[in-house]
């Protein structure tokens, strides 16, 4: 059978900011994007030279061994190897060679900040700055690092050079604001933030920050005026604002709006255990403290802030930079090693995507949501007891919760652990309650191990209840019928069933493939022909549907081309019990009495 599961992840990712930024990131990356053609091989000699960095960009490798070229190579290879510390050693060492280069200079800093390797990444921002003086990216390392040393009048020294465009020109305004804070001056901070006011797709931005500085400055009637302002803004707030605006509510003793902003936000975000915790406080009266709890904090949450949006842009490499920037200034910011702990997992880093993760406290409002995440990565990296142990835990610590036995059952059900895989689902329904409609994953994916473990009528209740909860869902109606049709029931609720799923999903070619096999399995040949041949075209990698396609030709008479696509199919690696099957067909082609109804 070739019954096709969902992947577990479904959905977009929840956004923050608007995707505005993709042109302001050009002037800061410019710099650094450029290579000679040498380092894609396109040189005489490019071929052999990159073959040799490829072998020596390990994570044992020693950078020194090689040659400078080599060593600048081997940097590009491990940079796109995602081994940030490997690339940085080794594009430090042919800046050994050639210490006035600026293009190594830009890389190795963008290597270093991205890498929080601090004190190496402002001696290079130091040295970039004596050759470019107004590069952004050094004037904001070293701006950092004399607000890490408690040097605001050098940080305003060095962010006065901060360029006007590109991304420095969102960055520059809100630190020098921030800065304005520190020393106290609050008509000078709202001056420096000014150009962000009226500046298209960062309404929010302005709002949150200027809302955050006059709370800091003790002017609460304008921090609420521009809380209101952000969150009009933004339409549908982003958890990070709604936990500040609301907790700003709960301070100034304004608890109704802050409850009130809460619940709308987890009528859309259920699973919300940060917004959760807020609001049963913000209902029984306890005490909020503020979330910031001095300026040097505030210019920490611009950088956060600014990672956030650097990545929902797939710039992660810039967005590395600017968490790790946020981390220096305040280490227990415990929203930014989530979000370094995302970036990290969206480059397939688990191992530090896991170390990251794990610097979280226990005690941390985000440790529970962690520990999903940290299983996530476990699972990838093939640790699949230790990701399901860690799922127990977190199942144990919350008893009420059922995502941490869903994420549970799924990791069970990917390892073919099908009987293991129930008992987790089964637990977790028993949590829900009365299922709502997010629950339909929950319902599709145990019918599916329920119906690996040839538990039918279990399982067909199962999907059944998925399309209550979730009407005219094309991949639980794909599974279903495809599933009626292989037990020879239904034929047509299966065909009326993925008829409708391929006008959901006509370039799915699993689902095509399903209504060209209901089709062949009816008689209809001509019209099976029709559709596994688009589902051919679709997934034309899938050993089962060129298998399909290859009946089909046979019973309307196209032979020859049918021993093709069983051919084809054996050598796309079908399922073991599968092969001798083909084998036969090739051999002897299908029987002239149909058997197939």
């Amino acid at each position: 059978m070739n019954l096709r599961a969902l992947p577990n992840r479904i959905g977009p990712s929840a956004a923050g900011f608007p995707r505005l930024l993709a042109p302001l990131l050009l002037i800061l990356t410019a710099a650094c994007a450029s290579e000679p053609e040498v380092a894609e091989g396109r040189s005489r000699g490019g071929l052999i030279l990159l073959a040799a960095a490829q072998s020596s960009a390990r994570s044992d490798a020693d950078p020194s061994a090689g040659s400078p070229y080599g060593s600048y190579l081997a940097g590009l290879h491990a940079g796109r190897a995602r081994d940030l510390s490997a690339a940085a050693d080794f594009m430090l060492h042919a800046l050994s060679y050639d210490p006035d280069n600026l293009q190594l200079l830009n890389r190795s800093l963008l290597l270093l900040a991205g890498d929080g390797r601090h004190e190496k990444a402002a001696e290079i921002a130091r040295r970039i700055e004596v050759h470019s003086p107004s590069n952004g990216l050094a004037i904001l390392v070293l701006a950092v690092e004399a607000v890490k040393r408690g040097d605001i009048a050098q940080a305003r020294t060095r962010l006065a050079a901060m360029p006007e465009k590109g991304l420095s020109g969102i960055a520059g305004p809100v630190l020098k604001g921030w800065i304005r804070v520190i020393e106290g001056d609050g008509a000078g901070a709202m001056t420096e933030i000014s150009p962000l006011r009226n500046k298209s797709g960062f309404g929010v931005f302005y709002g949150l920050h200027a809302a955050l500085m006059n709370d800091a400055l003790g002017d609460a009637s304008q921090a609420r005026a521009e809380f209101e302002h952000a969150l009009k803004e933004a339409g549908k707030p982003s958890l990070r604002l709604v936990w500040l605006a609301g907790n700003f509510f709960e301070r100034q003793d304004d608890r109704a709006r802050a409850v009130e902003l809460y619940e709308a936000f987890l009528k859309t975000n259920p699973d919300s255990s940060i917004i959760a915790a807020a609001l049963a406080r913000a209902r029984t009266m306890g005490q909020a403290p503020p979330v910031l709890s001095n300026s040097t904090q505030g210019i920490a949450e611009a950088l956060f802030n600014l990672a956030s949006l650097l990545s929902q842009e797939g710039a992660e490499d810039v967005g590395l930079v600017h968490v790790h920037l946020a981390l220096r200034l305040n280490p227990e910011f415990a929203i930014a090693k989530v979000l370094l702990g995302e970036i990290l997992q969206s480059q397939n880093r688990s191992a530090e995507a896991i170390a990251a993760y794990r610097d979280i406290p226990s005690s941390s409002a985000f440790s529970w949501m962690v520990g999903l995440r940290i299983a996530e990565e476990l699972e990838r990296l093939e640790k699949i007891d230790e990701a399901a142990a860690e799922l127990e835990t977190l199942a144990e610590l919350e008893p009420k919760r059922a995502e941490s036995l869903i994420k549970l059952g799924n990791l069970q059900r990917n390892s073919e652990r099908f009987a293991e895989a129930v008992s987790a689902y089964d637990r977790a329904v028993a949590r829900i309650g009365k299922p709502e409609r997010r629950h339909w994953t929950l319902f599709y994916f145990r019918g599916i191990a329920l119906e690996r473990l040839s538990e039918w009528t279990r399982a067909e209740r199962d999907f059944l209840t998925a399309l209550e909860l979730e009407p005219e869902q094309p991949f639980v109606m794909n599974y279903l019928a495809y599933s009626w049709i292989e037990k020879k029931l239904h034929f047509d609720k299966a065909k009326g069933m993925l008829v409708r799923a391929v006008e959901l999903r006509p370039d799915d070619g699993f689902i095509v493939d399903s209504l060209g096999w209901v089709y062949f399995r009816l008689g209809e040949y001509v019209l099976g022909v029709k559709y596994l041949e688009r589902a051919v075209e679709l997934r034309p990698q899938d050993p089962v549907i060129n298998d399909h396609l290859g009946d089909a030709y046979w019973r309307v008479g196209r032979k020859q081309e049918a021993r093709f696509q069983w051919r084809r199919a054996l050598s796309l690696e079908p399922e073991a019990e599968e092969v001798p099957k083909i084998e036969s067909k090739i051999d002897k082609g299908l029987s002239d009495r149909p058997k197939d109804i």
